[in-house]
């Protein structure tokens, strides 16, 4: 049994500086079965040019003693750029957009695994109805 699990929700970003994206993640976390808290944090994405251009989001703030937060994070970055194929400089550099917003539906951070993974459909269809 899993007892502390994250939901990413959305995040919303917009340009701030050269080479940083500004804005917020809307997450929800449950502990023990239950839903506790529905959580939105700062975060930046940093561009970093001596990486070929590689960017990695960065937390503003942190859940308060979660160690798991950190691990969330990377996972988060992974899943965006490896599974969802979002780049969101280039969007916003090709003009297209003046922000960019990505919905996470249905998937959460598995402490186990480290990883964005589905949420298993009997979870999926009680989490819509709490």
């Amino acid at each position: 049994m899993d007892y502390f699990k994250i939901y990413p929700q959305a995040i919303y970003l917009y340009p701030d500086a050269p080479r940083q994206l500004t804005g917020l993640l809307h997450y929800q976390l449950e502990q023990y079965g239950c839903f506790y808290k529905s959580r939105t944090c700062s975060v930046s994405l940093v561009k970093d040019e001596s990486l070929g251009g590689k960017w990695s989001i960065v937390a503003e703030e942190f859940e308060a003693g979660n160690s798991t937060f950190t691990g969330f994070m990377e996972a988060l970055n992974y899943y965006m750029i490896g599974v969802l194929g979002v780049d969101p400089f280039e969007e916003i550099e090709r003009g297209q957009k003046a922000s960019v917003n990505v919905h996470f539906n249905d998937v959460l951070f598995d402490v186990e695994s480290r990883q964005i993974v589905k949420i298993p459909k009997a979870k999926s269809k009680s989490r819509l109805s709490a």
